[in-house]
């Protein structure tokens, strides 16, 4: 057999003229494959340029390093039986019938040649392996939708934005796509800069010269991208035969549960059981699913094409997200206390190492994702998984003054518990609870009353216990002091009767506030001790920093300025600790005051304006009219009667709005 005699082939396709941007991939393409040959994989998604870039890539090495030839095939469709016979044509031998035969002849003619093979869609390793030439002259560059098992990989992705717009520019002009630069950036980012989608779009585009890009953009779909042969939906159904079952059935679970961005522990809750695991590695590795930090990704076209969840999937998911919150919350206030529990099932799901450490932090982090959840619950019908889920995220409202998330979330709950009185009763209660942290007392009056009715007929204590507490604080708000007793004593026994020390504990703070107006200071501190002990060693921090706050306000009232001063130090670190920025703002306008009282007016200002600050943040607008009224009186004893005039004045308007007067906006605030 004479090697020099063989036929030396020149199959590679010709390079796409339009090739825009990837020249560093290009270029490590390059020179992975020289000088010395090696097996280099190029994997990605659909769609992302992974043939194109091999294509190029061969033609600049072909002629120089690669003198005996170069060898294209696309393995999709065909066996290693089938491919290795196509090589013995194209060498001019003839071929054996014997897989044997051939896989012997085939390396004997490649034993001592300089080759370049270009191995386009496998589907497999197993699919590749056969083909690999043994000789060390022969380099093979294999493009693949799956993270296949090979030696070198070059991911590669979507284009970058501008890369993208300058191929859609290549493909309808530079012009047009200048002239309509809002819609061209829309389109690259709908379709995620993926060279096969923007080559279609471009496709439809240059063929309707008169379309705007628009027209296009509000179009867009999966069944949209196709044109001329080429088809999104065609290449991503290809993919999807390429799975087991399992990662099939999954991709379906995931695609249907309506999030982009889904947490480690989704795919095997939505699956039911440890098989998701093994399922969604499957799916990443045909890049149908990606992994962003410890999330997975779901592309939107993906979604559209796969997207058929199960309501029992989406369940699980969304039980998976209350088993977390439940968790969080539960490790804030020391137990799961002062909450109403309904009936959904709660996905058991691992807590990551934030939520076990820091689980407010992780309700920040994942505030968007369990907002979203709430959604998704809502829109399914899932009405007990929304209104608990909405319920559960009040810690974190609170805790940040997120006064619109709080409406948000609960608006939606709401309307999907049109038949649910339940939890039509918990959102109306946990509503008003809102209404009194932005000092609208009649709406919160209203709200209560009717969760009232509904959790007497259904003989709800824990749903009673928290409407006789908002009732208590909204007739101490109007001054009707008797009513505010009267309500926070049912409180008490219906707390007493749960077993709730935070619960018992807050109506105890708000009776000692009650005993201080009252003129009944022995009564007051007798009541915060009672706190004190009926919350000892559970309860979040923030029940102990209000305690404190209530201390220091007592001191205060019985003129031990320095006492209450170092107490209300102390409530300040804690609410700090706690991330408290509605009890923050409180504290720091108690420090002003006792600070004014002191002759401090230094201090005084620095306090209240900080206070000021912490209330505008959060959209309180009486609490920051409350802060300018008291630092009104600063600075008139500090001889600047104007701008205290100034200041007195946006105060008063302020009450005026809420009809309120100033002494009584004084007693609101005293809460």
């Amino acid at each position: 057999m004479q090697i020099g005699l063989f036929p030396r082939p020149h199959q590679l396709p010709a390079a796409v003229a339009d090739f825009v941007g990837r020249e560093e991939l290009l270029q490590s393409v390059v020179d992975t494959i020289t000088p010395f040959p090696q097996v280099v994989l190029l994997t990605g998604p659909v769609g992302s340029g992974k043939t194109t870039l091999a294509v190029h890539a061969a033609h600049r090495v072909a002629n120089g390093h690669f003198p005996d030839g170069q060898l294209f095939v696309r393995l999709r469709g065909s066996t290693p039986y089938e491919i290795l016979g196509r090589f013995l044509v194209s060498f001019g031998l003839s071929v054996p019938g014997d897989f044997a035969a051939r896989l012997s002849a085939y390396r004997d003619a490649v034993a001592r040649q300089s080759l370049l093979f270009v191995l386009d869609d496998a589907t497999s390793v197993e699919q590749v392996k056969p083909l690999l030439p043994h000789a060390p002259g022969c380099a093979v560059l294999v493009t693949s939708r799956h993270r296949l098992r090979l030696p070198h990989v070059v991911s590669v992705g979507p284009l970058e934005p501008a890369q993208a717009l300058s191929l859609l520019g290549k493909q309808i002009g530079a012009d047009r796509v200048s002239a309509q630069a809002s819609s061209a950036d829309e389109l690259v980012s709908e379709v995620d800069c993926s060279p096969l989608a923007l080559r279609i779009a471009g496709a439809r585009l240059a063929a309707r010269p008169h379309w705007p890009i628009s027209l296009l953009v509000d179009q867009l779909s999966l069944d949209s991208l196709a044109h001329g042969g080429l088809s999104v939906r065609a290449r991503l159904e290809e993919t999807a035969g390429d799975l087991s079952p399992h990662a099939r059935q999954l991709l379906g679970l995931l695609a249907g549960l309506g999030s982009p961005r889904l947490p480690s522990w989704a795919p095997v809750a939505a699956f039911g059981d440890v098989r998701g695991q093994s399922a969604v590695d499957e799916l990443v590795s045909a890049h149908l699913v990606s992994v962003v930090g410890d999330d997975y990704v779901v592309p939107p076209l993906v979604r559209e094409f796969a997207g058929q969840a199960s309501e029992e999937a989406l369940r699980r998911v969304l039980g998976g997200w209350l088993y977390l919150l439940d968790h969080a919350r539960s490790a804030v206030y020391g137990g799961e206390f002062s909450i109403i529990r309904g009936s959904s099932a709660r996905e058991v799901v691992r807590p990551d190492p934030l939520l076990r450490s820091d689980p407010l932090a992780w309700m920040e982090a994942s505030s968007d994702r369990l907002c979203e959840a709430v959604a998704l619950a809502a829109e399914a019908g899932l009405d007990e998984l929304s209104w608990e889920l909405a319920h559960r995220l009040v810690v974190l409202f609170e805790t940040r003054t997120d006064y619109d998330g709080w409406q948000r979330t609960h608006d939606i709950a709401l309307a999907a518990c049109s038949g649910n009185v339940r939890g039509t009763a918990v959102l109306w209660c946990s509503l008003a609870s809102l209404h009194i942290s932005q000092s609208r007392y009649d709406l919160a009056r209203d709200m209560t009353l009717l969760a009232q009715q509904v959790f007497e007929d259904l003989g709800d204590l824990a749903g009673l216990g928290l409407v006789y507490r908002n009732l208590g604080i909204v007739s101490r708000s109007s001054g009707d002091l008797v009513a505010a007793r009267r309500w926070y004593q049912r409180g008490l026994a219906v707390y007493e009767r749960l077993g709730d020390p935070v619960g018992h504990a807050s109506v105890l703070q708000n009776l000692a506030q009650v005993d201080l107006y009252d003129g009944d200071p022995a009564g007051a501190l007798e009541r915060l001790s009672a706190a004190v002990d009926v919350c000892s060693g559970v309860g979040p921090v923030r029940v102990l920093a209000q305690i404190n706050y209530r201390f220091g306000k007592l001191l205060a009232a019985n003129e031990k300025r320095d006492q209450a001063f170092g107490v209300l130090t102390d409530a300040l670190e804690l609410v700090r600790a706690a991330r408290d920025r509605r009890g923050e703002s409180f504290v720091l306008y108690a420090l002003g005051c006792n600070d004014f009282a002191r002759s401090r007016f230094g201090s005084a200002r620095t306090f209240l304006n900080d206070a000021i600050t912490l209330c505008e943040a959060g959209f309180d607008v009486v609490g920051a009219a409350r802060a300018r009224l008291e630092l009104s009186r600063v600075h008139r004893a500090c001889g600047e009667p104007q701008l205290a005039d100034e200041l007195e004045a946006a105060s008063r308007a302020v009450y005026s709005e809420f009809g309120l007067k100033p002494a009584m906006g004084d007693l609101i605030f005293r809460m």
